[in-house]
């Protein structure tokens, strides 16, 4: 599994990743600062969830979520932000946001939701290598 993390704050990224370590479960874990980086990173990597801001330096993160909306192998979007206003989350909510965390205050739920996505996707795929080879 490849995550991609997309925030602004290079001391906000590097806790990020250091704190959602899950005993290497996770095949990569990428990094972008910018709208701009990450759009790179995913034209040439295969993204399976992405962590993102919704305030970054080149841009908006919902120019990102309009870029993952078009794109034909979508990851799984978490917007992790400290924005969780009623009028912030109709958005996210339009954009197809598939999970919000508050970064301030519920970074140990992330961890856990990131962990059991990581886990039932190999579970996942030990379940159907295991159907393809006895078929």
């Amino acid at each position: 599994m490849k995550i991609l993390i997309v925030e602004g704050s290079k001391i906000v990224r590097e806790n990020l990743i250091r704190y959602l370590a899950l005993e290497n479960l996770y095949e990569e874990v990428l990094e972008a600062e910018t709208v701009k980086e990450a759009k790179m990173v995913m034209q040439i990597n295969i993204i399976d969830v992405i962590l993102l801001d919704i305030q970054l330096p080149d841009a908006s993160g919902l120019e990102l979520m309009l870029h993952i909306e078009k794109m034909q192998q979508q990851p799984i979007m978490i917007l992790c932000s400290n924005y969780k206003l009623p009028q912030y989350i109709n958005i996210y909510e339009y954009m197809s946001v598939n999970h919000f965390f508050n970064k301030s205050s519920e970074l140990t739920e992330l961890k856990s939701f990131i962990k059991k996505l990581v886990i039932d996707r190999k579970n996942y795929s030990n379940i159907n290598s295991k159907n393809k080879n006895t078929n």
